[in-house]
């Protein structure tokens, strides 16, 4: 269980001091960039929102970015979403109700409203009220789309972009099976990305279930990845990655005498894993576009070749200091049959392993992380640095801002090959290239 601290102990995802003022053009994109970081997020994305299974007969609230939307079905069945607050007087639509299909109705007044936001009756005064219909009794609509069981919404105040530039590749394809977990951690949505951006896993997690089943240390460099870009975020660069491999069971420090992890009973036990992880391994679906490769992603993402398939964590901002993350497992059954072991051993272990055994060890450390703290990066950190480079420009220029990198070799976004940025069809054998030491 994590305990929340007091809200002055929170960190908000800003150092302190006074807000900077938004520049004409973009500042200097140099220095401390975390005051340029919004602490709600970046606006005019597509965001998950809420599991398309919870939206039935009842409206449902959720919070995101800042904002509350009222979710509701519509006519045909498709999920709509309001803005949560009844224009007549400020009352919560998700707290009213759907007495006919496609509609809400406010609890205070009964101002109902269709999948338009059009205040289509007013209960409270009858059918000959003059109220419905008039300029200003409408609610603001945000637009949805339903994928794979998830709901995904247009936060922003521009048309919606095409889904496809926001969402991954694979909530498309016919054939996928994605499977998602969902947690909150009371840190700032920067804090909760920056998380998967170091090399504190083989530190942090080493007592993990999914970090003790591998026979030797996750591969790493003391230089960490160079970075490419492609267009909506970053990877690191294969054909120029520091990290060693075979790793070592053990690190030795000679001018100690140390020598970490103090023990090797992994190895021990390792090998009874074998078997069920080279099977996911063997199913590991591929991905189609460096656009989608590892790395992260915007508006908030971070995406791996993890053993169970592919791995994404998205952020999605509440306030300045509660974050929800969703938590997606991309895999292709050949059969039914595989599909239904899939589904099984995802809800009985593999959900449980990453997003709460997992990613409760990553929430413990950073609830009480000083953000504010004047930070030391390492030559570790140059692809945190390009990442906070890329939010800044989308936040102060817009969605469409270019952003000024020059990839490695004079690569452009779009033409960077996906075999240079994630490794395919990788495999789970006895070698130190394992797929386990190769994500």
């Amino acid at each position: 269980m994590i305990t929340r601290p007091a809200p002055e102990q929170v960190s908000t995802g800003r150092p302190t001091g006074a807000t900077p003022a938004r520049p004409e053009g973009l500042p200097a994109l140099s220095g401390d960039l975390r005051p340029l970081i919004p602490p709600l997020g970046l606006r005019n994305y597509w965001y998950p929102a809420v599991p398309a299974r919870r939206v039935r007969d009842k409206p449902v609230k959720v919070r995101m970015l800042g904002e509350t939307l009222c979710f509701f079905r519509g006519r045909q069945g498709q999920v709509v979403a309001l803005q949560d607050v009844c224009p007549h007087r400020g009352a919560s639509l998700a707290e009213g109700h759907c007495h006919w299909p496609g509609t809400v109705a406010c609890p205070y007044h009964g101002w109902v409203f269709d999948e338009t936001g059009r205040n289509v009756a007013v209960l409270s005064e009858g059918p000959d009220s003059t109220v419905c219909g008039k300029r200003g009794t409408e609610a603001k609509v945000y637009p949805t789309r339903e994928l794979k069981g998830v709901v995904f919404a247009w936060i922003g105040d521009t048309p919606p972009a095409p889904i496809e530039e926001d969402v991954p590749e694979e909530f498309f394809d016919p054939d996928a099976l994605v499977l998602h977990g969902l947690n909150i951690w009371p840190v700032n949505w920067e804090v909760a990305l920056e998380n998967s951006m170091d090399s504190h896993p083989n530190y942090l997690h080493r007592d993990a279930l999914v970090m003790l089943i591998r026979p030797t240390y996750l591969p790493r460099g003391a230089q960490g990845d160079r970075p490419l870009f492609v267009g909506n975020g970053f990877s690191g660069d294969l054909e120029r990655a520091s990290i060693t491999r075979p790793q070592p069971p053990q690190d030795y420090y000679p001018q100690f005498g140390w020598r970490w992890p103090k023990h090797r009973y992994r190895q021990l036990w390792a090998p009874l894993f074998r078997p069920v992880l080279e099977q996911m391994a063997r199913t590991q679906p591929p991905i189609r576009s460096a656009r989608w490769a590892q790395g992260h992603r915007l508006p908030g993402m971070y995406r791996s070749a993890f053993w169970f398939g592919i791995y994404t964590r998205q952020t999605v901002p509440l306030t300045p200091h509660k974050t929800r993350l969703w938590y997606f497992f991309y895999v292709k059954p050949r059969n039914q049959r595989e599909r239904l072991q899939m589904l099984a051993a995802y809800h009985l272990l593999h959900k449980w392993l990453i997003v709460y055994n997992f990613s409760a060890q990553d929430a413990r450390v950073m609830l009480h992380q000083r953000y504010d703290w004047p930070e030391k990066l390492s030559s570790t950190d140059a692809e945190i640095i390009q990442w906070r480079k890329l939010v800044v420009t989308k936040h102060l220029g817009g969605r469409d801002a270019p952003f000024p990198y020059q990839n490695p070799d004079g690569l452009a976004p779009e033409a960077v090959p996906v075999e240079r940025i994630h490794r395919i069809g990788l495999r789970y054998t006895r070698s130190a290239a394992a797929a386990l030491e190769g994500t």
